[in-house]
Protein backbone atom coordinates (compact mmCIF):
# COMPACT_ATOMS: atom_id res chain seq x y z
CA UNK A 1 0.00 0.00 0.00
CA UNK A 2 1.49 3.35 -1.05
CA UNK A 3 0.80 6.52 0.82
CA UNK A 4 -0.50 9.44 -1.20
CA UNK A 5 1.49 12.64 -1.14
CA UNK A 6 0.13 16.15 -1.26
CA UNK A 7 0.36 17.70 -4.73
CA UNK A 8 3.83 18.99 -5.54
CA UNK A 9 5.62 16.74 -3.03
CA UNK A 10 7.55 13.51 -3.34
CA UNK A 11 8.30 10.74 -0.92
CA UNK A 12 11.56 11.04 0.98
CA UNK A 13 12.82 7.74 -0.49
CA UNK A 14 12.17 9.08 -4.02
CA UNK A 15 14.00 12.32 -3.26
CA UNK A 16 16.96 10.41 -1.86
CA UNK A 17 17.13 8.14 -4.91
CA UNK A 18 16.98 11.10 -7.28
CA UNK A 19 19.95 12.82 -5.63
CA UNK A 20 23.27 11.18 -6.64
CA UNK A 21 24.98 11.82 -3.31
CA UNK A 22 22.06 10.89 -1.11
CA UNK A 23 21.13 7.99 -3.39
CA UNK A 24 24.60 6.53 -2.92
CA UNK A 25 24.29 6.94 0.82
CA UNK A 26 20.91 5.20 0.80
CA UNK A 27 22.34 2.35 -1.28
CA UNK A 28 25.27 1.86 1.13
CA UNK A 29 22.89 1.94 4.10
CA UNK A 30 20.73 -0.76 2.52
CA UNK A 31 23.82 -2.85 1.77
CA UNK A 32 24.94 -2.53 5.40
CA UNK A 33 21.51 -3.69 6.56
CA UNK A 34 21.67 -6.72 4.24
CA UNK A 35 25.17 -7.55 5.47
CA UNK A 36 23.94 -7.37 9.06
CA UNK A 37 21.08 -9.75 8.31
CA UNK A 38 23.55 -12.24 6.82
CA UNK A 39 25.88 -11.84 9.81
CA UNK A 40 23.08 -12.43 12.31
CA UNK A 41 22.70 -15.95 10.97
CA UNK A 42 26.29 -16.60 12.08
CA UNK A 43 26.36 -14.52 15.26
CA UNK A 44 23.47 -16.11 17.08
CA UNK A 45 20.87 -14.61 19.37
CA UNK A 46 23.24 -13.83 22.27
CA UNK A 47 25.99 -12.01 20.36
CA UNK A 48 23.97 -10.22 17.67
CA UNK A 49 22.47 -7.55 19.99
CA UNK A 50 26.01 -6.43 20.89
CA UNK A 51 26.78 -5.61 17.24
CA UNK A 52 25.37 -3.17 14.75
CA UNK A 53 26.01 -2.48 11.08
CA UNK A 54 28.64 0.03 10.16
CA UNK A 55 29.44 1.52 6.78
CA UNK A 56 30.12 -0.24 3.48
CA UNK A 57 33.05 1.46 1.75
CA UNK A 58 35.46 0.30 -0.94
CA UNK A 59 34.31 -3.35 -0.93
CA UNK A 60 34.64 -3.48 2.87
CA UNK A 61 31.90 -3.68 5.47
CA UNK A 62 32.50 -2.66 9.07
CA UNK A 63 30.69 -4.41 11.89
CA UNK A 64 30.53 -2.27 15.03
CA UNK A 65 30.85 -3.96 18.41
CA UNK A 66 29.55 -2.38 21.61
CA UNK A 67 32.49 -3.70 23.67
CA UNK A 68 35.87 -5.35 23.42
CA UNK A 69 34.36 -8.63 24.55
CA UNK A 70 31.76 -8.58 21.78
CA UNK A 71 34.45 -7.64 19.24
CA UNK A 72 36.65 -10.50 20.37
CA UNK A 73 33.83 -13.02 20.09
CA UNK A 74 32.84 -11.69 16.67
CA UNK A 75 36.46 -11.87 15.46
CA UNK A 76 36.42 -15.60 16.23
CA UNK A 77 33.51 -15.89 13.79
CA UNK A 78 34.99 -13.52 11.21
CA UNK A 79 35.68 -16.16 8.51
CA UNK A 80 32.07 -17.38 8.70
CA UNK A 81 30.67 -13.83 8.82
CA UNK A 82 32.75 -12.87 5.78
CA UNK A 83 31.56 -15.94 3.89
CA UNK A 84 27.91 -15.17 4.70
CA UNK A 85 28.28 -11.55 3.58
CA UNK A 86 30.12 -12.49 0.37
CA UNK A 87 27.36 -14.96 -0.49
CA UNK A 88 24.97 -12.00 -0.89
CA UNK A 89 26.78 -10.94 -4.06
CA UNK A 90 26.94 -7.27 -3.08
CA UNK A 91 30.62 -6.88 -3.92
CA UNK A 92 31.75 -6.82 -0.29
CA UNK A 93 35.08 -8.62 -0.14
CA UNK A 94 36.16 -8.06 3.44
CA UNK A 95 34.56 -7.55 6.82
CA UNK A 96 36.25 -5.76 9.66
CA UNK A 97 35.19 -5.38 13.26
CA UNK A 98 35.62 -2.18 15.23
CA UNK A 99 34.69 -1.28 18.76
CA UNK A 100 32.18 1.55 18.87
CA UNK A 101 30.09 1.79 22.03
CA UNK A 102 26.55 2.96 21.38
CA UNK A 103 26.07 6.66 21.98
CA UNK A 104 23.71 7.65 24.76
CA UNK A 105 20.84 9.92 23.77
CA UNK A 106 21.08 13.37 25.35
Amino acid sequence: MRLKHPPGTVALSEALQDNPTLGGLLLRWRMAQQCMQAAKGVLGAQLAPSLRPGPVEDKEWTLLASSGTAASKARQLLPRITEAVQSLGLGVETVRIRISPPSNPA
